[in-house]
């Protein structure tokens, strides 16, 4: 096995009759190195802002979600609690109401959904979603909400201002009066003490006030629509929610945040291995030249092929010294861009060189993975190895008595 990785290393490094192969084993280095660089490099641009959005979506959603299958709002009775309660793990249960409204300030007008929330609702986590004011939502006297920058823009509100927000909804007790239409409508107040960032959704339409503002405002008492559970961090999710599913029976739906935003993570994981795939091929197209290189090397080594079959060197051994030369050109360039685009990741990752102007976080998230390193390498040395075959299986194939 030394013998074809020696001879092949020669062949790499030894200087050529004809100069134009060491032209485009170069270039097939080159296109290797920065294919492999490219790669290395948006593979983990993408994993940091995948980072980014998760740990957003993690301070908004809960790790778990309880509706009712059958009816839209449900109460949070002491039965309900004490089944809930049984299950290990669960830190929090928060009540929330959630509806579409009419949202109007000044002159504008929108259509939002209130996110009802109860005292205990985790203020801890959202706070870091907080861009501009606090998280605030009143009293009884006096009623405070945290709007998505989505609607805040499109409503031009911000908090401090003076003016109330006017959220109104059909009622649900009455009929509709053509002749008077504003007695058809539940009509509350509240004053902006927060806007929030999450995801583009949730922005442009939700604002989260208190549960007793948004019951009062719906005309339903005592009810919502889903139970947020809050879990310790050493329990596990998934069985979290098979336990729940168990007790709650099939009245109830249980989900966990990665089942609520699927469509994201989905979208994530499709975006990023398509992206893979063009560099995949793009580092397949460059690897064209490490076969132009392995044949011409052939050609230009075919005295070399002759002394050593006449010393008895079988083909297969042949085949080797090339198969390892093309890999060795694959590898090599490869592995420069892989170390290179490391360096450059890592460097970002700890002293945040390039930065973002305007935006949530001040620089790139990048985040490398080993996963995405052997991927890349694994991808760069098996097309070396594959478009190697044909160069490699003709040099063995060179007879003796045709070499001149």
């Amino acid at each position: 096995m030394r013998f074809p990785l020696f001879i092949a290393y020669r062949y790499l490094f030894s200087k050529k009759k004809v100069n134009a192969i060491n032209i485009i084993t170069g270039i097939a280095m080159l296109g290797f190195g920065v294919g492999a660089f490219a790669m290395i490099v948006v593979l983990s641009t993408f994993n940091g802002f995948e980072n980014l959005v998760e740990g957003m979506i993690n301070n908004y959603d809960p790790e778990i979600r309880i509706t009712a299958k059958a009816k839209k709002t449900f109460v949070y009775t002491s039965e309900l609690e004490s089944k809930i309660s049984v299950i290990e793990g669960v830190i929090r249960v928060s009540e929330v109401l959630e509806e579409k409204v009419v949202v109007k300030y000044d002159e504008h007008q929108e259509i939002g959904k209130i996110k009802g929330v109860s005292e205990n609702y985790n203020t801890g986590k959202f706070d870091s979603l907080i861009v501009i004011g606090n998280f605030n939502l009143g009293d009884s006297s006096r009623y405070f909400g945290v709007f998505g920058g989505g609607l805040s823009g499109k409503l031009n509100l911000f908090p401090g201002t003076t003016e109330p927000v006017t959220v109104f909804v059909p009622r649900r007790d009455v009929k509709y009066n053509s002749l008077n239409p504003m007695a058809s409508l539940s009509t509350q107040y509240l004053r902006a003490s927060g806007i929030f960032l999450v995801k583009e959704e949730v922005d442009d339409e939700v604002f989260i006030t208190s549960l007793e503002f948004a019951q009062k405002l719906l005309s339903y008492p005592g009810q919502i629509t889903a139970l947020e559970l809050g879990l310790q961090s050493e329990m596990n999710i998934d069985d979290a929610r098979e336990k729940l599913k168990e007790v709650l029976g099939a009245d109830y739906e249980v989900k966990t945040r990665k089942e609520l935003n699927e469509l994201i993570y989905k979208i994530f994981s499709s975006e990023k291995w398509f992206t893979f795939a063009i560099l995949a091929l793009v580092l397949f197209i460059s690897s064209f030249n490490i076969f132009g290189s392995l044949i011409m090397l052939v050609l230009d080594k075919k005295k070399d092929i002759g002394i050593l079959k006449s010393m008895g060197t079988e083909d297969g051994i042949i085949r080797k010294v090339f198969l390892w030369q093309g890999s060795y050109i694959a590898i090599v360039g490869g592995g420069i861009g892989i170390v290179l685009a490391c360096i450059l990741v890592l460097s970002q990752e700890h002293f945040g060189w390039l930065t973002i102007e305007n935006a949530i976080v001040d620089e790139y998230p990048v985040e490398l993975l080993l996963r995405d390193v052997l991927l890349t390498f694994s991808t760069v040395s098996i097309l070396g190895y594959l478009i190697s075959l044909y160069p490699a299986s003709r040099a063995a194939k060179t007879e003796i008595s045709k070499i001149n």
